[in-house]
């Protein structure tokens, strides 16, 4: 069930927490119908005012909200987006820190990478406060995600939690618990797709994917070696000074 799944994240969130130097808050555990959201007043053009919640938990500074094509930190110059549901080239990319504080940059460059993988160019690097996901290191057994949970996030900045359904030929399915009553799980629909789901491995959001399809969701798994071998050697024409990181998930 999905409610035991989330008690012994969030019991995992906590000791995570309790070390120093740690990117998550200490999560609170969701209330019947808990909010999800991650901007309690959210802005394209200044700060914006963070939620209270439990989401406030989650470091989500690396990822663009401004649009419905959203965008993710994988370097501090490099942005991952579903190739089928990209931003073009010139369009501005709009990020809030920890604290809400407004960054603003812009695409000067977008191409395909594999499957339904985009990766875009920023014009200039982020600076410290905004996050870069790593990605999960490439040799690790996908199998043994299966049943893992994860962070999914949506088009209207929210959070919540699906598990890993399947893994395998360089794609990550999820599902999630129709009858629980808490609302950790969501439908993805049309205008989700790009968003970013992720792992959490003690003090670290592990990107593992972006949305190509609906329901639970489905789409790349940048775990898989040969999407990393193709993102690693785009990013580098792109700007061979910023690549991804690669963390162990289990």
């Amino acid at each position: 069930m999905i409610r035991v799944i989330f008690a012994s994240l969030v019991l995992h969130l906590l000791c995570a927490c309790s070390q120093q130097g740690v990117i998550l808050a200490d999560p609170v555990l969701p209330k019947q119908g808990g909010d999800p959201d991650i901007f309690r007043l959210y802005s394209r053009v200044g700060d914006s005012k963070m939620a209270a919640g439990w989401p406030s938990g989650m470091d989500m500074s690396g990822v663009s909200f401004d649009d419905r094509m959203t965008a993710t930190l994988v370097s501090r110059r490099h942005v991952v987006m579903a190739n089928h549901f990209q931003r073009k080239v010139g369009a501005k990319l709009v990020f809030h820190d920890r604290q809400g504080k407004y960054l603003e940059r812009r695409l000067v460059e977008v191409r395909k990478v594999h499957g339904d993988v985009a990766v875009g160019l920023l014009d200039q690097a982020v600076p410290g406060g905004y996050r870069a996901y790593p990605l999960p290191v490439a040799t690790t057994d996908p199998a043994s995600l299966v049943g893992r949970p994860v962070v999914v996030t949506d088009q209207h900045r929210r959070l919540f939690f699906h598990k890993v359904r399947r893994v395998g030929f360089g794609g990550i399915s999820f599902e999630f618990d129709v009858e629980d009553k808490h609302g950790w799980g969501k439908k993805l629909v049309s205008g989700d797709s790009g968003n970013p789901a992720f792992l959490i491995v003690g003090r670290e959001l592990v990107l593992v994917e972006t949305h190509s399809t609906g329901g639970p969701g489905a789409g790349p798994y940048y775990g898989d070696a040969v999407v990393q071998e193709k993102l690693k050697a785009v990013m580098a024409e792109m700007d061979p000074a910023h690549t991804f990181r690669t963390i162990r998930v289990n």
